[in-house]
């Protein structure tokens, strides 16, 4: 699944309702690739992408987005995928 990038106003929704309240505010809403809303991490500068409709997490990879399960989208954010 490929999307350009689109900027605009902020969708927090997907975020909250996929981590806990108290570590949104570690993140950054840097757009959306169609239904799914792209957040990046402040410290580890890692992207949480997640579909705002069915709440899926995807990963970039290959110039498309690949859905892949809740544990692997953070293991990825917070580098416990190394």
């Amino acid at each position: 699944m490929t999307h350009a990038i689109e900027v605009g106003k902020p969708d927090w929704l997907p975020l909250e309702n996929a981590i806990p309240p108290e570590y949104c505010e570690d993140y950054m809403f840097m757009g959306k690739a169609g239904d799914i809303a792209l957040y990046k991490h402040r410290l580890t500068r890692r992207y949480l992408n997640i579909d705002a409709v069915t709440g899926k997490f995807y990963r970039y990879a290959n110039g498309e987005y690949v859905e892949i399960d809740r544990r692997q989208a953070l293991d990825s954010v917070y580098g416990h995928d190394q």
